[in-house]
């Protein structure tokens, strides 16, 4: 005799474009060793067909268990005639539809590779409501392979190691007798009692708290519930209780953890199974068996008792559901379409576990499953303090500085690219230089500004320094609105040395320095905005050109810079909050003036042009009145030194530089975005949120191993709870916040692995009961 499992997968719909179908045939256990592909068409009228046999069926009594006595009561002989008589058309048509040229490619290899002493699970996997409630039962090959039992199944059958079951000597049973209203689950009772070789855990009509406490509290090998029951929006939910009721997705976090420590098996006998079959199918359950349709108290209980003889006496559980099914025939006259209900559903291929399977005796020694963690509360509390106090003091040390800017770079790169509607680039590129000579002379300058005044800008800001100190006559006369600012640059020793002067046609309100701050690793993350020059200096300029650009901007929509307190400003809808010495992954920089944190995006190509491109007309624009202009020079000859490395080109292997008038633009369109659109500045959290940050991370890493799990599990949940750490600082990141990602994670991982490492935490699984 072979043991053989067949798979239907089945993919489409029954009204108008019929299924696709792949079957799969193989030995238990091993891949499939013969594959076909058939079609089935679309079938109205057997659609119609099923939803006649449904309704009819449904006129015989209440959509829940009800006691016999309410069918001899409500039915009758024409309603009961009525279901048989629609039963059977459905049954032929069923038959008939099978028989489609079409399907002949599978039904073909199904008869002659399957031998009628084989043992033969055949599962239907579909999500196909209509497809679940056809009596597959009725198809002929079924009668000619005696050992052949129907499943419905998922469309991804996902083979899983089945958890080993509690060490014990009895089959323990949790069962939930639900809401008794109008039914009789007192036979359900006392057949679950005279089980032998079981212990039967009964909670009558509990609260949804005892059902959970008991689900988490200890293994079961099955799950057995019987009351009332129906399916909602696709979705099963039970009557706990005469006043309570719920979907088993509000049991979903104690079933998962009750298959994680071995349960089987679930036994719904209630009505309309199907709703909780595809809520407890995520979850792992490997096998359930439960009724499709409306089930009267004497059908679910004679099948019950049916089963549990056979299960018990060592049949299979395929086995057991068919020789229970079929005896239900024997009420058919009183209850039509009995034996329609019963149906496993099938969630890992894997075979399932006989009754004697379920029970291991136990040994007295220790199994060789090793588990980890399991450490006391108050000892993981400990732990956890101590990894955020070491991180606390690594971190304010400056050791995991450059780690968390690295981080910060990779937050950049990942977050969506800005969009820039109100700034405009010109650049002078390195065919510009040699067109028009370096430094560019005013004139061109001044053709160059003379040029956009058509447009009517709101502000030019020219990124360009001139070194000839005395005043141009044609630059004077396109500086003559005040809607142009230029740069001036501090020196970089004290005093005036490498300092450059402003242009001496602009006023000290239309002049900005240029200088930025590069961090030690040689990236641009931070913005300098105002600062307090030197007065021996030649740049005397309080305001950055970016800064000074933007504030132009904004006055033509009378937004003035607003001062709150000694260390915040108001622009717009934005609050200003400069870097301290110690803001987020930074130890002990050079915070003086009034930095921000700069946030990257790229400039559209739409929004730049070159400056020949300027000079000749080659433009497109009908006005300029909502932009701001940015002109100066892009060509890497003309000033090596004003180009920077950016978080976005701030890569291990390779690092990408950009022009400084990248820079500003990029800052201007920032600052623009905030104080109008109320976008995200980016700032760093508090301190004592950094801490509370890292302890989170510390406690969720020890909490990870509060359980004894296996390795596998707990490395899986550990990079789980990892990738969702990275998740939420991406999210808070996009949303404006540099929070501690690296002290966090490497919290996360060391108070993890820590109280996994400690002597005794490691040990071998014990049997329950046994010491």
């Amino acid at each position: 005799m072979t043991e053989k499992l067949v798979t239907l997968k089945l993919e489409g719909d029954l009204e108008n474009n019929g299924f696709h179908v792949l079957l799969e045939i193989g030995a238990e256990g091993a891949r499939p060793d013969l594959e076909a592909i058939g079609s089935l068409p679309p079938n109205p009228g057997l659609l119609q067909q099923l939803q006649t046999w449904q309704d009819s069926y449904r006129l015989m009594d209440s959509p829940s268990r009800i006691q016999p006595l309410e069918i001899t009561y409500v039915g009758s002989l024409h309603t009961v005639e009525s279901c048989q008589q629609a039963a059977k058309a459905l049954g032929e048509q069923f038959k008939a539809w099978l028989l489609s040229p079409t399907f002949s490619t599978i039904d073909r290899p199904l008869r002659e590779e399957l031998n009628s002493t084989d043992t033969v699970r055949l599962v239907i996997r579909t999500t196909n409501s209509h497809l679940q409630h056809l009596p597959w039962h009725v198809w002929d090959l079924i009668d000619r392979y005696p050992q052949l039992e129907v499943a419905l199944g998922t469309p991804t059958l996902k083979r899983l190691d089945v958890p080993p079951g509690q060490q014990s000597s009895v089959v323990k049973i949790l069962a939930i007798l639900g809401d008794s209203s109008g039914i009789d689950v007192t036979a359900d009772r006392q057949l679950l009692d005279a089980i032998p070789g079981a212990e039967v855990t009964f909670l009558v009509e509990p609260q949804r708290q005892q059902i959970t406490d008991q689900l988490w509290e200890q293994p079961w090998d099955l799950l057995f519930f019987a009351g009332h029951g129906r399916t909602e929006a696709g979705a099963g939910r039970i009557f706990i209780n005469p006043k309570e009721s719920l979907t088993l997705e509000e049991l979903k976090y104690g079933l998962r953890e009750a298959v994680r420590q071995g349960l089987q098996l679930a036994i719904f006998n209630a009505c309309d199974g199907l709703g909780l079959a595809n809520v407890l199918a995520p979850i792992g359950l490997p096998q359930m068996v439960l009724m499709r349709e409306p089930v009267p108290d004497r059908v679910a209980q004679t099948f019950l008792k049916y089963f549990l003889d056979a299960y018990g006496a060592g049949s299979s559980l395929y086995s057991s559901t068919r020789q229970a099914r079929e005896r239900l025939q024997g009420i058919e006259d009183q209850f039509p379409c009995a034996s329609w209900l019963p149906i496993i559903f099938q969630v890992n291929p894997s075979l399932p576990k006989r009754w004697s399977q379920l029970t291991v005796a136990p040994q007295g020694g220790s199994s060789n499953r090793p588990l980890v963690g399991g450490l006391p509360i108050k000892q993981l509390l400990t732990l956890g303090a101590i990894v955020t106090a070491s991180l606390g003091i690594l971190r304010w040390t400056g050791v995991l500085q450059r780690s968390e800017l690295a981080a910060y770079d990779q937050l950049m790169r990942q977050q969506p690219a800005q969009v820039n509607q109100r700034v405009l680039v010109v650049e002078a590129t390195r065919e510009d230089v040699n067109t028009y000579g370096y430094p560019l002379p005013d004139e061109v300058l001044a053709m160059a500004i003379n040029q956009l005044r058509p447009y009517n800008p709101r502000v030019i800001g020219l990124d360009i320094f001139r070194p000839e100190a005395a005043p141009n006559t044609l630059l004077g006369e396109a500086f003559q609105d005040n809607n142009v600012v230029a740069l001036c640059s501090f020196g970089q020793g004290g005093g005036n040395q490498g300092g450059i002067a402003p242009p001496p046609e602009l006023p000290e309100t239309q002049v900005g320095f240029s200088n930025v701050v590069v961090d030690p690793d040689g990236v641009l993350r931070r913005q300098l905005l105002f600062a307090q020059p030197d007065t021996t200096n030649p740049c005397t300029s309080r305001t950055s050109l970016a800064m000074l650009t933007t504030l132009h901007y904004l006055d033509a929509d009378g937004i003035q810079l607003e001062t709150v307190s000694d260390r915040l400003l108001r622009l717009g809808d934005a609050t200003l909050t400069p870097l301290e010495t110690g803001s987020g992954g930074y130890q002990g920089i050079d915070a003086r003036g009034f930095q921000l944190l700069l946030r990257y995006g790229g400039v559209q190509p739409e929004q730049r042009i070159t400056l020949s491109e300027l000079l000749r007309g080659e433009t497109n624009w009908e006005t300029l009145e909502n932009y701001a202009v940015v002109m100066g020079m892009s060509a890497p000859d003309s000033n090596p030194t004003d180009y920077f490395v950016t978080p976005l080109g701030a890569k291990a292997w390779s690092q990408t530089k950009i022009p400084g008038i990248d820079i500003h633009a990029q800052t201007i369109n920032y600052l623009l975005a905030a104080a109008l659109d109320n976008g995200a500045l980016l700032k760093s959290t508090p301190v004592w949120a950094d801490w509370l940050w890292i302890a989170g991370g510390a406690l969720i890493g020890c909490g990870l191993t509060v359980k004894r799990r296996t390795w596998p599990l707990w490395l899986l949940s550990l990079g789980l709870t990892t990738l969702a750490l990275y998740g939420v600082s991406w999210w808070l990141f996009a949303m404006g916040w540099w929070v501690p990602l690296v002290p966090g994670t490497l919290a996360l991982l060391s108070g993890s692995g820590t109280a996994v490492a400690l002597p005794g935490v490691t040990r071998k699984d014990r049997p329950s009961g046994n010491s």
